[in-house]
């Protein structure tokens, strides 16, 4: 008995979670007819799921216009996942992947103040290779991982930063270069921050679409030069895009917006 009942428990459970994933953002509510094209199944079976759904508050259903959404049940479930969910071994694989690839050290930057912070590092699998000290206060005007921070803040911090920290070029150069981080989602430097030093960054985005850290690939000047390197492009900002895409964020759907 249990054999045959199997498989409709699972197919059962398997239409539960297609109704629940017919909500996203652009779509917070969805009327019976829209839930039932969706996921394919007649209204009658739609009905009797969704009635199910509602009584474990996973959807409840708006009784003006009649619709749909999510339940305040999937919000508490949420929050408790939300707080399982720590930036640093969410990383870690994607990170560990990229220091192998690019045989160099692996960085992840946070904001910290007005400046920035190494909270985890790969090392790279040379013997010559650069590293920072975790929890070493860095300049957020200088270094491709710095800049990519930067680049997401507001106008006030920036004009802050730009006068008390060291920068490279202009002012102006600064600000074109951070408009075109944004734009490309990456950023090199060579020889900024440290002499001898090169770095290429992308920026990780969080559930909200927020910015929340900067992944960095970074080397020897003479060895590891990211404008020669035209995969490295493609592998960071696709490391970051992953690490993004754990924490929550719709990259693909912004992607082709």
């Amino acid at each position: 008995m249990e054999k045959s009942e199997s498989p409709k428990g699972i197919r059962t459970l398997q239409r539960a979670i297609d109704i629940l994933n017919c909500f996203h953002r652009e779509e917070p509510e969805l009327t019976l007819t829209e839930i039932a094209n969706k996921i394919e199944l007649a209204k009658s079976t739609t009905t009797r799921l969704l009635a199910t759904l509602e009584l474990n508050h996973f959807v409840e259903k708006n009784p003006v216009t009649s619709k749909y959404r999510l339940g305040r049940q999937l919000y508490f479930i949420g929050h408790v996942a939300g707080q399982s969910i720590e930036l640093r071994s969410v990383a870690e694989e994607t990170m560990k992947r990229l220091r192998n690839q690019t045989k160099e050290t692996v960085n992840l930057y946070v904001l910290d103040g007005e400046h920035r912070t190494c909270i985890q590092q790969y090392e790279s699998t040379q013997s010559v290779k650069h590293m920072v000290s975790i929890g070493q206060k860095l300049p957020v005007t200088v270094g491709a991982g710095g800049k990519v921070l930067l680049a997401y803040q507001s106008k006030e911090f920036l004009e802050k930063a730009m006068a008390e920290q060291p920068i490279k070029n202009t002012k102006a150069d600064l600000k074109n270069e951070l408009k075109t981080i944004v734009e490309e989602r990456y950023a090199e430097s060579i020889d900024e921050r440290e002499a001898g030093t090169s770095a290429a960054s992308s920026p990780i985005f969080d559930i909200d679409g927020n910015m929340v850290a900067a992944l960095s690939v970074s080397g020897p000047s003479s060895r590891f030069k990211p404008h020669e390197l035209p995969d490295l492009k493609t592998s960071l900002v696709a490391a970051a895009m992953e690490i993004s895409n754990y924490l929550g964020y719709p990259f693909s759907k912004t992607a082709e917006n």
